[in-house]
Protein backbone atom coordinates (compact mmCIF):
# COMPACT_ATOMS: atom_id res chain seq x y z
CA UNK A 1 0.00 0.00 0.00
CA UNK A 2 1.43 3.17 -1.10
CA UNK A 3 1.35 6.11 1.31
CA UNK A 4 0.89 9.60 0.05
CA UNK A 5 3.85 11.55 1.11
CA UNK A 6 3.33 15.32 1.12
CA UNK A 7 6.18 17.67 0.64
CA UNK A 8 6.95 19.56 3.78
CA UNK A 9 5.63 23.10 3.88
CA UNK A 10 7.93 25.90 4.91
CA UNK A 11 7.24 27.18 8.31
CA UNK A 12 7.14 30.82 7.20
CA UNK A 13 5.08 31.44 4.17
CA UNK A 14 5.56 34.65 2.26
CA UNK A 15 2.29 36.60 1.96
CA UNK A 16 2.00 38.97 -0.93
CA UNK A 17 1.07 42.38 0.50
CA UNK A 18 0.29 45.56 -1.39
CA UNK A 19 2.74 48.19 -0.25
CA UNK A 20 1.21 51.29 1.26
CA UNK A 21 2.74 54.67 0.90
CA UNK A 22 2.06 57.70 3.15
CA UNK A 23 -0.38 60.10 1.70
CA UNK A 24 1.01 63.44 0.54
CA UNK A 25 0.76 66.48 2.92
CA UNK A 26 -1.94 69.06 2.06
CA UNK A 27 -0.78 72.13 0.16
CA UNK A 28 -0.18 75.14 2.45
CA UNK A 29 -2.94 77.76 2.42
CA UNK A 30 -1.96 81.05 0.80
CA UNK A 31 -0.89 83.92 3.11
CA UNK A 32 -3.65 86.42 3.84
CA UNK A 33 -2.19 88.76 6.47
CA UNK A 34 -2.00 91.76 4.15
CA UNK A 35 -5.52 91.17 2.86
CA UNK A 36 -6.92 91.07 6.39
CA UNK A 37 -4.96 94.19 7.34
CA UNK A 38 -6.27 96.00 4.25
CA UNK A 39 -9.85 95.05 5.15
CA UNK A 40 -9.51 96.18 8.78
CA UNK A 41 -7.86 99.49 7.88
CA UNK A 42 -10.38 100.02 5.07
CA UNK A 43 -13.31 99.56 7.47
CA UNK A 44 -11.81 101.97 10.02
CA UNK A 45 -11.05 104.50 7.28
CA UNK A 46 -14.59 104.21 5.94
CA UNK A 47 -16.05 104.85 9.41
CA UNK A 48 -13.82 107.91 9.92
CA UNK A 49 -14.11 109.19 6.38
CA UNK A 50 -15.92 112.39 7.39
CA UNK A 51 -13.13 113.34 9.80
CA UNK A 52 -10.77 115.75 8.02
CA UNK A 53 -7.18 114.51 7.51
CA UNK A 54 -7.71 111.34 9.60
CA UNK A 55 -9.73 109.65 6.89
CA UNK A 56 -7.15 110.66 4.28
CA UNK A 57 -4.29 109.04 6.19
CA UNK A 58 -6.15 105.82 7.00
CA UNK A 59 -7.62 105.64 3.50
CA UNK A 60 -4.17 105.95 1.90
CA UNK A 61 -2.75 103.23 4.19
CA UNK A 62 -5.65 100.87 3.47
CA UNK A 63 -5.39 101.51 -0.26
CA UNK A 64 -1.68 100.66 -0.31
CA UNK A 65 -2.19 97.50 1.75
CA UNK A 66 -5.03 96.37 -0.49
CA UNK A 67 -3.05 96.87 -3.70
CA UNK A 68 -0.04 94.99 -2.30
CA UNK A 69 -2.31 92.13 -1.15
CA UNK A 70 -3.84 91.89 -4.65
CA UNK A 71 -0.40 91.89 -6.28
CA UNK A 72 0.76 89.11 -3.92
CA UNK A 73 -2.41 87.13 -4.85
CA UNK A 74 -3.71 86.98 -1.32
CA UNK A 75 -7.47 86.30 -0.84
CA UNK A 76 -9.05 88.51 -3.44
CA UNK A 77 -12.33 89.10 -1.61
CA UNK A 78 -10.68 90.52 1.51
CA UNK A 79 -8.11 92.57 -0.36
CA UNK A 80 -10.59 94.00 -2.88
CA UNK A 81 -13.13 94.93 -0.20
CA UNK A 82 -10.48 96.67 1.88
CA UNK A 83 -9.18 98.53 -1.18
CA UNK A 84 -12.63 99.80 -2.18
CA UNK A 85 -13.52 100.93 1.36
CA UNK A 86 -10.17 102.71 1.74
CA UNK A 87 -10.54 104.46 -1.64
CA UNK A 88 -14.05 105.69 -0.77
CA UNK A 89 -12.84 106.91 2.64
CA UNK A 90 -9.91 108.70 1.03
CA UNK A 91 -12.15 110.63 -1.38
CA UNK A 92 -14.79 111.47 1.26
CA UNK A 93 -12.20 112.66 3.79
CA UNK A 94 -10.44 114.75 1.14
CA UNK A 95 -13.72 116.54 0.35
CA UNK A 96 -14.46 116.96 4.08
CA UNK A 97 -11.00 118.44 4.64
CA UNK A 98 -11.45 120.95 1.81
CA UNK A 99 -14.90 121.97 3.08
CA UNK A 100 -13.64 122.31 6.67
CA UNK A 101 -10.72 124.42 5.52
CA UNK A 102 -12.96 126.71 3.49
CA UNK A 103 -15.38 127.08 6.42
CA UNK A 104 -12.57 127.88 8.86
CA UNK A 105 -11.13 130.45 6.47
CA UNK A 106 -14.55 132.09 6.08
CA UNK A 107 -15.05 132.26 9.86
CA UNK A 108 -11.62 133.79 10.41
CA UNK A 109 -12.22 136.33 7.65
CA UNK A 110 -15.61 137.27 9.14
CA UNK A 111 -14.14 137.73 12.62
CA UNK A 112 -11.33 139.85 11.20
CA UNK A 113 -13.84 142.03 9.37
CA UNK A 114 -15.95 142.46 12.50
CA UNK A 115 -13.00 143.28 14.72
CA UNK A 116 -11.12 145.52 12.30
CA UNK A 117 -11.56 149.19 13.19
CA UNK A 118 -10.37 152.17 11.22
CA UNK A 119 -10.26 155.80 12.18
CA UNK A 120 -10.29 159.01 10.21
CA UNK A 121 -9.24 162.36 11.60
CA UNK A 122 -11.42 165.19 10.27
CA UNK A 123 -9.89 167.77 7.97
CA UNK A 124 -6.96 165.64 6.80
CA UNK A 125 -6.47 164.13 3.35
CA UNK A 126 -4.02 161.27 2.99
CA UNK A 127 -3.31 158.18 0.96
CA UNK A 128 -4.52 154.71 1.95
CA UNK A 129 -1.02 153.74 3.09
CA UNK A 130 -0.73 156.84 5.24
CA UNK A 131 -4.18 156.13 6.69
CA UNK A 132 -3.10 152.60 7.65
CA UNK A 133 0.07 153.89 9.31
CA UNK A 134 -1.85 156.59 11.12
CA UNK A 135 -4.52 154.16 12.31
CA UNK A 136 -1.86 151.90 13.81
CA UNK A 137 -0.25 154.85 15.62
CA UNK A 138 -3.36 156.70 16.75
CA UNK A 139 -6.27 155.56 18.85
CA UNK A 140 -4.27 154.27 21.82
CA UNK A 141 -4.45 155.61 25.39
CA UNK A 142 -1.06 157.20 24.88
CA UNK A 143 -2.03 158.74 21.53
CA UNK A 144 -5.83 159.12 21.48
CA UNK A 145 -7.81 160.31 18.48
CA UNK A 146 -9.10 163.88 18.55
CA UNK A 147 -12.79 164.65 19.06
CA UNK A 148 -14.73 164.43 15.80
CA UNK A 149 -12.73 161.45 14.49
CA UNK A 150 -14.66 158.76 12.62
CA UNK A 151 -14.31 155.33 14.22
CA UNK A 152 -15.55 152.64 11.85
CA UNK A 153 -16.12 148.90 12.18
CA UNK A 154 -18.01 146.40 10.05
CA UNK A 155 -21.37 147.35 11.57
CA UNK A 156 -21.00 150.85 12.98
CA UNK A 157 -19.64 154.33 12.30
CA UNK A 158 -19.10 156.26 15.54
CA UNK A 159 -18.20 159.92 16.08
CA UNK A 160 -17.66 161.58 19.47
CA UNK A 161 -18.87 165.09 18.67
CA UNK A 162 -18.10 166.88 21.94
CA UNK A 163 -17.46 166.49 25.66
CA UNK A 164 -18.74 168.95 28.28
CA UNK A 165 -16.50 168.62 31.35
CA UNK A 166 -18.56 171.04 33.46
CA UNK A 167 -21.98 169.40 33.21
CA UNK A 168 -23.04 169.30 36.88
CA UNK A 169 -25.85 171.80 36.34
CA UNK A 170 -27.01 170.14 33.08
CA UNK A 171 -27.17 166.70 34.72
CA UNK A 172 -28.99 168.04 37.76
CA UNK A 173 -31.59 169.67 35.50
CA UNK A 174 -31.99 166.54 33.36
CA UNK A 175 -33.72 164.51 36.09
CA UNK A 176 -34.85 165.37 39.57
CA UNK A 177 -33.53 162.07 40.90
CA UNK A 178 -29.97 162.61 39.67
CA UNK A 179 -27.64 162.86 42.65
CA UNK A 180 -24.78 165.30 42.96
CA UNK A 181 -21.38 163.81 42.15
CA UNK A 182 -19.26 162.49 45.01
CA UNK A 183 -16.43 164.56 46.44
CA UNK A 184 -13.56 164.80 44.02
CA UNK A 185 -15.80 163.99 41.03
CA UNK A 186 -17.71 165.99 38.44
CA UNK A 187 -20.20 165.17 35.71
CA UNK A 188 -19.06 165.11 32.09
CA UNK A 189 -21.48 164.76 29.20
CA UNK A 190 -20.34 163.25 25.88
CA UNK A 191 -22.35 163.76 22.71
CA UNK A 192 -22.15 160.78 20.33
CA UNK A 193 -23.40 160.05 16.80
CA UNK A 194 -23.66 156.52 15.38
CA UNK A 195 -24.66 155.06 12.02
CA UNK A 196 -25.60 151.39 11.59
CA UNK A 197 -24.16 149.57 8.54
CA UNK A 198 -24.78 145.90 9.32
CA UNK A 199 -27.44 143.38 8.32
CA UNK A 200 -30.97 143.51 9.68
CA UNK A 201 -31.34 145.94 12.55
CA UNK A 202 -29.54 146.76 15.78
CA UNK A 203 -29.43 149.25 18.66
CA UNK A 204 -26.91 152.01 19.47
CA UNK A 205 -26.51 150.44 22.91
CA UNK A 206 -24.26 147.83 21.25
CA UNK A 207 -21.70 150.63 20.81
CA UNK A 208 -19.72 150.78 24.07
CA UNK A 209 -18.33 154.09 25.36
CA UNK A 210 -16.51 154.35 28.71
CA UNK A 211 -14.19 156.77 30.45
CA UNK A 212 -10.69 155.55 31.38
CA UNK A 213 -8.71 157.50 33.97
CA UNK A 214 -5.01 158.27 33.64
CA UNK A 215 -4.30 155.53 36.19
CA UNK A 216 -6.33 152.93 34.26
CA UNK A 217 -9.69 152.77 36.08
CA UNK A 218 -12.69 152.29 33.79
CA UNK A 219 -15.81 154.37 34.52
CA UNK A 220 -19.06 153.57 32.73
CA UNK A 221 -22.30 155.52 32.60
CA UNK A 222 -23.83 152.85 34.86
CA UNK A 223 -21.50 153.64 37.73
CA UNK A 224 -23.36 156.83 38.63
CA UNK A 225 -26.82 155.96 37.26
CA UNK A 226 -27.28 159.58 36.29
CA UNK A 227 -29.75 160.34 33.51
CA UNK A 228 -28.03 162.38 30.79
CA UNK A 229 -29.64 165.48 29.29
CA UNK A 230 -31.93 164.85 26.34
CA UNK A 231 -31.51 163.34 23.85
CA UNK A 232 -30.06 160.35 25.69
CA UNK A 233 -27.88 157.87 23.83
CA UNK A 234 -28.64 154.17 23.34
CA UNK A 235 -32.34 153.89 22.56
CA UNK A 236 -34.12 153.35 19.27
CA UNK A 237 -33.76 150.53 16.76
CA UNK A 238 -31.78 151.22 13.58
CA UNK A 239 -31.66 149.51 10.19
CA UNK A 240 -28.71 149.82 7.80
CA UNK A 241 -28.14 153.50 7.05
CA UNK A 242 -30.00 154.66 10.17
CA UNK A 243 -28.29 157.18 12.46
CA UNK A 244 -28.79 158.40 16.02
CA UNK A 245 -27.23 161.12 18.19
CA UNK A 246 -27.42 161.31 21.98
CA UNK A 247 -25.74 162.19 25.26
CA UNK A 248 -23.96 160.06 27.86
CA UNK A 249 -23.22 161.21 31.41
CA UNK A 250 -20.11 160.15 33.37
CA UNK A 251 -19.05 160.98 36.93
CA UNK A 252 -15.30 161.44 36.41
CA UNK A 253 -12.47 162.67 38.68
CA UNK A 254 -12.17 166.48 38.71
CA UNK A 255 -8.66 166.10 37.28
CA UNK A 256 -10.30 165.06 33.97
CA UNK A 257 -7.01 163.58 32.80
CA UNK A 258 -8.45 160.47 31.17
CA UNK A 259 -9.74 159.49 27.73
CA UNK A 260 -12.92 157.96 26.31
CA UNK A 261 -12.79 154.34 25.13
CA UNK A 262 -14.97 153.44 22.14
CA UNK A 263 -15.87 149.94 20.92
CA UNK A 264 -17.84 150.22 17.69
CA UNK A 265 -19.72 146.96 18.23
CA UNK A 266 -19.47 144.04 20.63
CA UNK A 267 -16.59 142.35 18.78
CA UNK A 268 -14.80 145.49 17.63
CA UNK A 269 -11.37 146.58 18.78
CA UNK A 270 -11.21 149.39 21.32
CA UNK A 271 -10.18 152.88 20.27
CA UNK A 272 -9.42 155.84 22.53
CA UNK A 273 -10.51 159.45 22.01
CA UNK A 274 -9.27 162.57 23.78
CA UNK A 275 -11.83 164.56 25.77
CA UNK A 276 -10.30 167.99 25.11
Amino acid sequence: MTENIQAPQPENQTVNQVPTFPQGSPAPSPAKGLAIAALVVGIIAFLTGLVPVVGIVLGAVGLVLGIIALVKKQPKGLALTGTILAAVALVVSLVATIVAGAFTSAVVETVNEQTSVTSETPGQDSTAEEDAEKASAEGTRENPLPLGSLISSKDWDVVLNSVNLEANADVAAANMFNEAPADGYQYAVANVSVTYKGEGSSYPAFVSIDYVTATGEVISTWDSLAVAPEPTFGGGELYAGGSATGNLAFAIPVSADGVLRVKAGMLADEMFVAIR
